[in-house]
């Protein structure tokens, strides 16, 4: 059985072949990448690969200290890869509310 590091690793693998393959993936991946700016090379391709609508990430400590929003229960995060081969988890902002239910 493989663990959520393994399948992460080839998840990106496979995308990383997958967007090379026609120009319409390439381009698919591109408008995620836009929003995501910020991140590297690898993080793009796995928050492609596993949420291409994302429009802002950010790790859940952000997203409750800086930007004051909470993760909605249930929400499952993005996997990204550590330099040191651990997995760290970003959210998109559709999984985040206010706490004060503002916009």
């Amino acid at each position: 059985m493989k663990t959520k590091y393994e399948y992460i690793h080839e998840l990106w693998l496979e995308q990383s072949k997958k967007i090379s393959q026609s120009p319409y993936n390439w381009i698919a991946f591109l408008k995620t990448a836009a929003y995501m700016f910020k991140f590297s090379f690898e993080d793009q391709l796995l928050i492609h690969a596993q949420r291409p609508d994302a429009t802002a990430c950010a790790s859940y400590e952000t997203w409750n200290d800086k930007l004051n929003r909470w993760i909605r229960k249930g929400s499952k995060g993005i996997a990204l890869i550590n330099n040191d081969n651990t997995l760290r988890y970003v959210f998109d902002i559709k999984d985040t509310r206010s706490p004060e239910f503002k916009p």
